[in-house]
C-alpha cells in the first residue's frame, strides 16, 4: 500500500510540475500556478533549504524537476513556430493568461490601500518598466563575446529571480527584454543538434544565472512576506500592471494583420479565462 501511495504522489507531483513548467515557458507567473496548486511555500522552503531538507523531500524534488523539465521541452518546441509564424496572436494569448492573474494578487493585498502602499505598487511599476530600457526589440542576437555571456548571465538572474515572485512572469521579462524569441530559436536549434558547442555554453551560463536568481530572490521573498506581506504584494500588483504594459506595446511593433489580430483577441479571452479559472481555485 505504501509504494502504491508514493507512486500516486509521485505522478501527482510530476503533473503539478508539469503544469508549472509550462508556466515557466508561457509568460504567465509559474508561482501563481504553484500558488493555485498549494505548493509555492514548500518549493520556497525546499528552495531555501534544499541540503537539509533533500532527503525527506526527494520524490518530490525529483519528480517536480522531471514534471518541469518535460513541460518546458514540449512548450519551447511548440511556442518556437508560433512566435515565429503568428507573433501577434501568440503575445495577446500570453496577455490574456497575464491579465487573468491580476485578480489573485489583488486579493492578497487585502485592499489595504493607503499612501505607502500605493508608492509601493508604483515603485513595483517603474522597476518593471525600466527593465525594458535595457532591450525590448524581439530580435536581439546574443553574443558569444565576453559582453554577451555577461549580459545573457544577467537576463538568467533577473528572469528566474521575477520568476519567484507571484503574479510575475520570468519568460513575460524575457519578452519584454527581447530575449524570448532567441532563446526560444537557441534551445530548438540544440533539440536539434544545430550549434552545439556555442548553444550549450550560452544555455550553461544562462542557466547559471538563473540558479542564483532562483536562490537569491527566494531568501528576499520568504524576508519579505513574513515581514512586509501586504507592501510586498502592493508592489507585486505594480509588476503585473507593467509587465502587461510593456508586452501591450510590444505587440504594436509588429505589422498587425487584421485576420491575425481578431483571432489573437479571441485568444486574449481563452487565456484569460485558462488563468482565471486556475486562479479561481486559491482559497
Amino acid at each position: 500500500m505504501t509504494k502504491t501511495k508514493n507512486n500516486e504522489n509521485a505522478i501527482i507531483i510530476f503533473l503539478k510540475g508539469f503544469v508549472i513548467g509550462f508556466g515557466i515557458i508561457f509568460p504567465i507567473s509559474s508561482s501563481v500556478l504553484a500558488m493555485t496548486m498549494g505548493i509555492y511555500e514548500k518549493i520556497i522552503n525546499i528552495i531555501n533549504n534544499f541540503f537539509s531538507s533533500f532527503k525527506k523531500n526527494k520524490t518530490f524534488i525529483i519528480s517536480f524537476a522531471l514534471g518541469v523539465i518535460a513541460s518546458a521541452i514540449c512548450c519551447c518546441l511548440l511556442l518556437n513556430i508560433t512566435l515565429k509564424k503568428y507573433p501577434v496572436a501568440t503575445l495577446l494569448f500570453f496577455t490574456g493568461l497575464i491579465f487573468g492573474g491580476v485578480q489573485l494578487i489583488v486579493k492578497k493585498t487585502e485592499k489595504k490601500i493607503s499612501p505607502i502602499n500605493i508608492g509601493c505598487t508604483i515603485i513595483g511599476a517603474l522597476l518593471l518598466i525600466s527593465l525594458s530600457f535595457m532591450g525590448n526589440s524581439s530580435e536581439v542576437i546574443i553574443s558569444t563575446n565576453l559582453m554577451g555571456y555577461i549580459k545573457i548571465f544577467l537576463v538568467g538572474l533577473v528572469s528566474a529571480g521575477t520568476m519567484i515572485i507571484p503574479g510575475v512572469s520570468g519568460s513575460a521579462i524575457l519578452v519584454i527584454l527581447g530575449y524570448y524569441t532567441p532563446l526560444l530559436s537557441l534551445i530548438s536549434d540544440t533539440m536539434h543538434l544545430t550549434n552545439l558547442n556555442p548553444n550549450i555554453f550560452i544555455i550553461i551560463v544562462f542557466g547559471i544565472g538563473m540558479l542564483l536568481g532562483i536562490i537569491i530572490v527566494s531568501k528576499l521573498m520568504e524576508y519579505l512576506l513574513n515581514k512586509h506581506k501586504i507592501k510586498t504584494y502592493f508592489a507585486i500588483v505594480g509588476f503585473v500592471i507593467a509587465s502587461i504594459i510593456n508586452i501591450i506595446i510590444l505587440i504594436f511593433n509588429y505589422k498587425i494583420k487584421v485576420i491575425e489580430f481578431a483571432v489573437g483577441l479571441i485568444l486574449f479571452i481563452i487565456g484569460y479565462f485558462i488563468s482565471a479559472k486556475l486562479l479561481k481555485e486559491d482559497n
